[in-house]
């Protein structure tokens, strides 16, 4: 299966599909939060910094209770453990997580003895990561709205139904994810009822220390929410394109030997920056049945409809959706099906948040076939190796005057006429 570089007419919807101008999708890009803010990276800085804070409260001298099982501030702790995976993955819920974390984290400095030095830093650094992650949020919700105002901006009243034959992995998006996170706060919310019921059991001569399935609960809680939150989230991505026409534009499609695919402004100008990268997965991509857009002889297609070689140049194709951190969007392009067909071929993919491992901007647009271009090399590379086959096979098949007396038989002068290469 090879793409084919432009869209045919025949994919075009009714009512038509700009293109992304390299300078809209140039602003489109120049909305994305700070890198300080950035979703991943923020991700993996919070994670080392809420340990260190966990661990300077845990070395606190501050006083606990003598007996029972402690519930005062367990929610916030689950809150403040799970604070890296929410922000990577639920900004909105960062926000309400966020300053009921940075409330807690008052109430226990205003408990602390000025001489506790560890539990003081340790409330310190949960009240400046509460806010940047606060802020982080913020900023990020209002780039995405951004962003999909730039976007509408730029289709314009270009809208279309999706394509109705969508990928499985379209299809069932979210669930595992729900089917996980689910399970894991099932668990947990089990573990702590059980906790509840044998520590108000428990006579206050008698009391039941709760410590350790209280931990072994925040363990199940800290994957178990965000798993559940993003496969809602997931899940609400993807049924949103169902919900009307979406706009519809003509992007380029990059494509990296091992790594994500990027989209770009289009398929023709070579200096077009990657704007966000998308995941493709098989079930993103396999259908089965797809529309035949043209037919023909080989010859022509190709000549008029070239394929490329996709790691090298990008390809065009229809996105339909609002492209943004955290949403789905679906890709339709031509491709070969044999020598004499173009069909389309759809991807229903989320957009990811990456901002390393891009591809370079510029590229060398081939201009002609791909497959033919490598067919001429083949057959010229066969042609070089019969050659090759003809000339070792006449240099190995000379007779007694090809070589010296001594590569002649015992009867050389018989044989040769009196003497090998005519001698004196």
């Amino acid at each position: 299966m090879s793409i084919v570089k432009h869209l045919p007419d025949a994919a075009i919807p009714d009512g038509g599909a700009p293109a992304w101008h390299v300078k809209d999708a140039q602003r489109w890009l120049d909305a994305r939060v700070p890198a300080l803010f950035a979703p991943i990276t923020a991700g993996w800085i919070l994670a080392p910094l809420v340990l260190l804070s966990l661990v300077l409260l845990a070395w606190s001298t501050s006083e606990t209770p003598e007996h029972g099982t402690a519930w005062a501030g367990y929610a916030p702790a689950v809150l403040l453990v799970s604070l890296p995976a929410w922000y990577r993955f639920l900004p909105a819920a960062t926000l309400v997580s966020t300053p009921v974390i940075a409330a807690d984290a008052v109430r226990n400095l205003y408990a602390l003895d000025p001489a506790e030095g560890p539990g003081l830093a340790g409330g310190t650094l949960v009240l400046a990561l509460c806010a940047w992650a606060f802020a982080g949020s913020a900023l990020r919700l209002r780039s995405r709205r951004r962003q999909r105002e730039l976007f509408l901006a730029a289709a314009g009243n270009a809208r279309a139904a999706i394509p109705e034959n969508l990928p499985d992995g379209h299809r069932r998006r979210g669930r595992l994810l729900l089917a996980t996170g689910a399970a894991l706060c099932l668990a947990a919310a089990a573990l702590l009822v059980w906790v509840l019921t044998q520590d108000l059991a428990a006579s206050p001569r008698d009391p039941f220390d709760g410590t350790g399935p209280q931990v072994l609960a925040m363990i199940l809680l800290t994957p178990g929410v965000p798993l559940l939150g993003r496969g809602l989230t997931a899940r609400r991505a993807a049924r949103r394109l169902h919900d009307e026409p979406q706009p519809v534009l003509r992007v380029g499609v990059r494509q990296v030997l091992f790594g994500p695919g990027w989209l770009v402004a289009d398929a023709d100008t070579t200096t077009a920056p990657p704007l966000i990268a998308f995941r493709h997965r098989f079930d993103d991509g396999y259908r089965s049945r797809s529309e035949t857009l043209l037919a023909g002889a080989e010859s022509r297609l190709r000549a008029d409809h070239h394929d490329i070689d996709q790691h090298a140049e990008p390809y065009e194709a229809l996105l339909y959706g609002v492209p943004c951190e955290g949403s789905e969007v679906i890709l339709r392009y031509a491709v070969y099906r044999g020598d004499s067909m173009i069909t389309d071929a759809v991807h229903a993919v989320p957009l990811l948040p990456l901002r390393r491992r891009r591809p370079r901007s510029s590229w060398r647009p081939a201009g002609t076939s791909y497959t033919l271009k490598r067919r001429a090399q083949e057959e010229k590379r066969k042609q070089r190796a019969a050659e090759r086959s003809r000339s070792s096979g006449s240099s190995s098949s000379g007779g007694c005057g090809s070589g010296g007396c001594s590569s002649c038989s015992s009867s050389c002068s018989s044989s040769c006429g009196g003497g090998c290469g005519g001698g004196d």
